[in-house]
Order: C-alpha cells, then structure tokens, then sequence
C-alpha cells in the first residue's frame, strides 16, 4: 500500500509540478494584493461596490472617479453589487442561519430569491464567501484559481507542452470576461474547460458499454456551469461543450459511438439532477415572472467600436471613459481578445495535429463574430438554435470566444514547442529550411491577417476618436490610450514574429512567445485595478436610525441605497434591480407611477421626469399616500434634496425628517400602511415577518403585505389554512375568533421533485467515480 501510494504521488506530481500549482494559486492572490491589503495601505484600495456604488456610505463621489485611473474597478455592470454581492449576502446568511434560500422579503414587495436565479443560491460552496467583508473580491479569486487549475487539466489531456499547459492556464484565470464582468457573467467561467475536460476524459475510456466510465467530470463541469448564477453565460458555454462533444462523437470508433453518446448524456443528465433544486426553483416562478426582452427574440448587434476594443481594450480608454455617448460600447462588451492570443490563434489553424478541433474551433469563434455582427448568413442560422435568440448574445459570447481562442493558441503555440524539438537534433541544412518554413508562413501570415484587422477596426474606430480627442479625465490623455494601445500591442505581436521568425532566438522562442501572451493578459487584467479607490465608510448611524424605526415595513431610496441593498443590510425596500422581476409587481409599479418606469432598475432615480427630477421626487412629495399603501415607512434622498409640494401639504401629510448627514436625508412618512392589518376587533401581535398571534373576537380577514405567490403557506394553529390575493399583489388569509398562532412559509411548488433528483445525482455522480468490475457491471445494466 504505501509503495501504491508512493507511485500515484509521484506520478501527480511530475504531471502537475509543484511550482506550476504555486503559480496558479498565487498569482490571482498577488495580483489582488493591494486589495486585500486594502485598509492597511496609505489611501486604501478596494474596487468593493459598496464604495464605488456610495450604497448607505457617509460621503459620496462621482462613480468613475477616486482611483490612479477613472473608470471602474474590473467590472462593467453594477449587479456586481446590487446583485452578485448585496442578493448573495443574504444568501449566505441563509446558509450560516439554516434557513434554505428561498425567499427574498428585502426586494420590492417580497420576491424569490433562489428562483430569481442570479443570487446564485444554491452555488455552494462559492456562495457562502459573500457573507464575509469583502466577499465579492474572495469568490473573483477563488474562481480564478479554479479556472487555472480546470484549464491546467484540460491541456494537460490535450497532450500539450507543460509550457503551454502552464501559460494556457494562466490565461484563462485571467481572461478578459474576468478583467471586466467579475459578477454574474463571470463565473460559470471556472467550469467551462472542466466540461470539455469532462468529454475528453469520457473520450478516452469509451471502449464499449464496460469501458464507459468518469462521466462525473462532465457532470461537475455542467453542474457548476448551471448553479453558478448566470444562466446566459451557462447555457451559452454549454453550446461550445456540446460541439465539441459531437466532435468527439464523429471521431469515436463505430462501435463505440452510441456508449459513447451515452455516457455524454448521462453526465448532462446528472449535471441538471444536481442542480435539480435551483432549477425547479427558477421553472415554477417563470410563469409568474416578467422577463423583459427575454420573452421576445433579442436582435442587438454589437456597436462597431467595440470590435476595435476587442483587439485593444484600452483604445478608448478605461472603463466608462469619454462622454456619455460612449457608454453604449461598454454596455455591449462582455470581455476582450487582445492581439497575441488571436495572433497565434491564426497560427494554430495551420497544423495538422487535432486538425477537426482546430477547425471546429475556427468554425465557432466565426459563428460567434457574425452572430454579434449580425451577419446575414450567420445570424439567422444562429438564432435557429433554440435558446439563442433569446439572449444578450452579442454581449454575453465573449466567453465562448475566449476559449475558442484560447485553445487554438495553446495548439499553436504547442506545434512551436515541437518543431523546436525536431530543429533540436541533428539535421541537415535542407531538413533545417523546411521546419523553418513550416512555422515562418503561418506566423506572417498569421501577423497579415492581424495587420489587416487592426487597420480595420482602427478605421471603425473613427466615431469614438472624435468623442474622445477633445475630452480629458485623469492623468492620461485620450490620444495615449489610443496610440499606446495599438503600438503595446503590435509590439508584442512584433516580437512573436520575430522569436518564430529570426534564427538568433530560434532557442528562446517558446518562453518569449509564451512571455508576450502571459505579459499581456495580465498587463490588460490589471489595467482596471487602478481604478480602485479609498474605502467609503458605511453610514452606521443611517442604518441603524433605519432599523430602529423601520419595523416591518419597507423603504425607498432615491439614490441613498443602492437597490437590493436593503437586502445587505437587513431592510426592506421596494427598489429592486434584477430580471425576472415578479410580474403582479411590475403590473402594480405601472399603475402606481406609469408605464414608463423602468422595470429592470427600480431605483427612484431613472428615468428622470420631464422637469428633471429624480422618477420619485415628485411623487414623494407631492402624492406620499402612493407609496404608503405599499408598506413604506421612510424615504432616503441626496442630501438637501427639494421635494416639491411639501411646503405646502397639511401636516397630516409632511414627511418627518429624522436623520442626516452629508450624503443622505431620512424621511419617515406620515401613514404607512401596516405590514399585518386586520379589522379593530382583532389585536395583532407580530413576532416575525413570518410569524405573529392574533385575538379576534369576530372571524376577521388579515392582509400580509408581501407578494403572494404559488408555494406561500400558512398554518393557523398548527392547521393549514387557504390564502388568497389582496389587491392582486398581496396575501389574504381569514383569521378565526379567539387567539391563534399564524405561521407563514414558503417553498417552490414541486420541490419534492427537486430534492429526489439532487439524491438521484448524487448516486450517479458517486457511480460515475466508480472504478474496475463495479463499474463494468453498472455500465452493464445501463446498456441494458
């Protein structure tokens, strides 16, 4: 036994060195130091959203501004934190407290919140890390490391170079997805080479229905993709995973084709048993669910300069550079490219080892492109996939490209590694010309074909330019953004092609190759850290004032707290951001404050009102009773902020000013309407949101402001009893004479089925691990 083990360490080991897994761990850790470090640095450095969004914070500041550089700090989309971080946080609080996710009682008037599926509810272990302080910044780094070590694995499997292996890896962990949509885009990211690594492992055991086995690496990877809180991302990756899947298909020996298919979809099947709770979740809430341009074909093609930000991240500057005309490309972009991975890329389409997959590779990466572009020929036969048309495909693909990308340089890079190996030994002088020349016409070529593209998109560039020449902000100019991103790049590009080119560096050419592609991820990667900025102080007072007074009902911020912050913090709030949104709720915010509110953001702010106003200053001021029907007991508004019409309301309608300070106003409004209400006759007596004691001396009705949905319970003395709706929106439940014990509760409809197929996942995961005559037998019995 100890010489098995002996032998096993060994052989890990001198597949996977030591210092290659040091790397992979550390250099995530290392390049987030000055964050981690955070408070202990001079000025501090956090690109935490609570900070950058000023969400319940002492003080504010301009969004874009307070770091090195403007913009913002590795993240694009604010549901970094008015999703990712505040609805994850209270996720894992559930977890820390035995509570099972559920329900979300902060948002709006009560929603789902494992069925809204971007908290991420059931990504366990990953989302138990935004409980902590500074949790956001711990799970980007722990995906990273993740990523690193599932894209170490699989071109390990692929046969490729321990240089390439290693280079590869670090790439992934730091592609341009994770640069700049570290939220919910980002992270079925980890889980993508895993899959494939998962059809390649089921690719090499596939000898007939006994040799079929190891289908629960596919099952992690799908699994992982499917709980990790993006559901876009997930399924769009899940497309690359099954071509490449038909790939290995195709290539499998007659007899071993249909075990083959069968162990592939045993292992998807698992995958979705396993997230059988979430996904049971999210189905019984889509049918009452307003989903937004989900419900109808999405068309978007991707603006033009982003093409030109695709190869040069920074040609227009950092995140959310330049006037707000230019804010349309940064919505678009879901990541980059950069210019020496789609340079070897085109290197990697010339060799002849794993030629379909390089071809298949080439195939996806340019169905991709004319998808965002909405290529004629391309686009429609794109949207013929079901599912596709029905994503922000144009955005959420960068991904897919990435890898696409990714996977060709690694078998480009990989053919360098060999034919220095052959160039190595001893030949002649005719042997030498033609291995020289076998890698220098791919590589100019290779080199054209980017020349061409830069010359391109610097031409479709053109409109941003002319924004951006004549605007500054920060200590760089507009020009220097532009010109230093198309020479950085072209000169790295320049020095490849002189490593694969020139015989002086014919004995370092792969490290200077892999060097270039290493140094420019992570310069590209790091670029947005400097917008970091000092921490901002939440507003404890604030809160705590807001706690105190608040009880059962809820709140609205025009600006003060982010949406879904109440949620963070522990108060309830009717802002909400997030799509689904429940649909009574958006039918009842339309007819309360109009059509043209913005269903997506609820965040009193947008869109502003034809005077200028926040949406809901006018309607705070002047109409409050609109919002205490609601359940809203305060109001949180900028500082100083005017509200029209309190002036000259009665006093039986002014709003009360409890607390302020240099960034917010608290407000508490005259007459909310109570969280429980019921007739006079009956005394109430609230223990929780949940639970309460009544004394009625009549039958009476009781009315629970919180959204009613299918799946809300309640028990009356321990008996169940019927609920109905109130208003459309909220919960009705007829209450008995006498005293009486009222427990509510709330569970997805259907969800026995979702814990009987996480168990039948289970067991097929554990039985996929399995291995020899047990196996063979199990196999057995599925082929029959």
């Amino acid at each position: 036994m100890p010489a098995f083990f002996f032998s096993l360490r060994h052989r890990f080991f001198s597949q996977w060195p030591v210092w290659h897994m040091a790397v992979l761990v550390l250099l995530p850790v290392l390049v987030h130091l000055p964050e981690l470090l955070g408070p202990a640095l001079w000025g501090g450095a956090t690109s935490d959203p609570i900070s950058v969004l000023s969400a319940g914070t002492q003080t504010r500041r301009n969004w874009l501004e307070g770091g090195i550089l403007p913009g913002l700090p590795g993240w694009i989309d604010g549901c970094a934190g008015v999703i990712v971080q505040a609805l994850g946080h209270l996720a894992a609080a559930d977890w820390r407290h035995g509570i099972l996710p559920w329900w979300n009682p902060y948002s709006g008037v009560g929603m789902p919140l494992a069925g809204e599926y971007q908290p991420g509810a059931f990504f366990l272990p990953f989302v138990l890390l935004l409980g902590l302080p500074g949790g956001l910044l711990f799970l980007k780094i722990a995906l990273q490391i993740l990523a690193g070590f599932c894209m170490y694995a699989l071109l390990r499997k692929l046969g490729m170079d321990a240089r390439v292996v290693l280079a590869g890896a670090v790439l992934w962990a730091f592609n341009g997805t994770f640069a700049w949509a570290s939220d919910g885009p980002s992270q079925p990211l980890a889980f993508l080479p895993l899959a494939l690594l998962g059809v390649e492992a089921l690719r090499s055991t596939a000898r007939g229905w006994a040799g079929v086995r190891n289908w629960s690496l596919l099952a992690l990877g799908l699994g992982g993709m499917v709980l990790s809180s993006f559901p876009e991302t997930a399924f769009l990756q899940g497309t690359l995973v099954l071509c490449w899947a038909l790939l290995r298909l195709a290539q499998q020996p007659a007899g071993a084709r249909v075990p083959f298919a069968g162990a592939i979809a045993v292992g998807g099947s698992t995958a979705l048993l396993l997230a059988a709770p979430q996904l049971v979740a999210f189905a019984t809430y889509l049918p009452h669910a307003w989903v937004g341009d989900h419900a109808a074909g999405i068309t978007i093609t991707q603006p033009i300069t982003c093409w030109a930000m695709a190869l040069f991240p920074y040609i227009n500057g950092p995140i959310f550079y330049g006037p707000a005309s230019r804010y349309e490309a940064w919505w678009s972009v879901g990541g980059y490219w950069g210019t020496v991975l789609p340079f070897l890329a085109v290197l990697g389409l010339w060799g002849r080892r794993e030629r379909a997959a390089r071809m298949l590779l080439a195939a996806y990466f340019v169905a991709c492109v004319g998808k965002q572009a909405n290529l004629p020929g391309i686009a429609p036969l794109m949207d013929m996939v079901p599912g596709i048309a029905l994503t922000f495909f144009h955005r959420f693909c960068y991904p897919m490209e990435e890898m696409a990308l990714l996977l060709l340089a690694a078998f480009g890079l990989d053919d360098v590694c060999r034919n220095a190996a052959i160039r190595s030994g001893a030949e002649g002088a005719k042997q030498r010309t033609r291995n020289w020349l076998v890698t220098a016409w791919p590589a100019l070529c290779a080199g054209g074909v980017l020349l061409l593209a830069t010359y391109a998109v610097w031409r479709w560039n053109a409109p941003a330019r002319a924004d951006l020449w004549g605007f500054a902000q920060g200590p760089v100019s507009s020009r220097f953004y532009a010109f230093g991103s198309v020479l950085a790049g072209g000169a790295l590009v320049a020095l490849c092609l002189a490593a694969l080119l020139l015989p002086i560096f014919a004995r370092w050419r792969v490290a200077i190759v892999a060097s270039a592609m290493v140094a420019e991820v992570l310069f590209l990667f790091c670029v947005p850290l400097l917008s970091t900025r000092s921490v901002l102080p939440v507003d404890a007072t604030l809160i705590n004032t807001m706690k105190a007074q608040i009880g059962l009902n809820r709140f609205v911020s025009l600006g003060g707290l982010a949406p879904n912050y109440g949620a963070y913090f522990g108060l309830a709030s009717i802002n909400h951001n997030g799509v689904p949104m429940p649909a009574a709720w958006i039918t009842r915010l339309q007819q309360d404050f109009g059509a043209n509110l913005n269903p997506v953001t609820f965040d009193g702010i947008t869109p502003n009102t034809p005077n200028g106003h926040f949406f809901l200053q006018d309607v705070l001021g002047q109409r409050p009773e609109v919002l205490e029907r609601l359940g809203v007991a305060l109001a949180v508004v900028p500082h100083g902020m005017a509200l029209p019409g309190q002036q000259e309301a009665p006093a039986e309608k002014r709003l009360q000013l409890l607390y302020t300070s240099a960034a917010n106003d608290l407000y508490r409004l005259p007459h909310p309407a109570p969280y429980f209400e019921a007739a006079e006759n009956c005394e109430i007596q609230p223990l929780s949101r949940t639970e309460l004691r009544t004394n009625c001396r009549t039958p009476a009705t009781l009315i629970r402001r919180e959204l009613m949905l299918p799946g809300w319970h309640v028990r009356i003395n321990r008996q169940e009893a019927a609920l109905g709706y109130e208003e459309n929106l909220f919960q009705r439940v007829t209450l008995p004479n006498g005293p009486a014990n009222i427990r509510f509760s709330f569970t997805p409809p259907g969800m026995a089925w979702g814990w009987a197929g996480l168990m039948f996942g289970l067991a097929l995961l554990g039985l996929g691990f399995r291995r020899g005559r047990n196996a063979e037998k199990s196999c057995a019995i599925l082929a029959k």
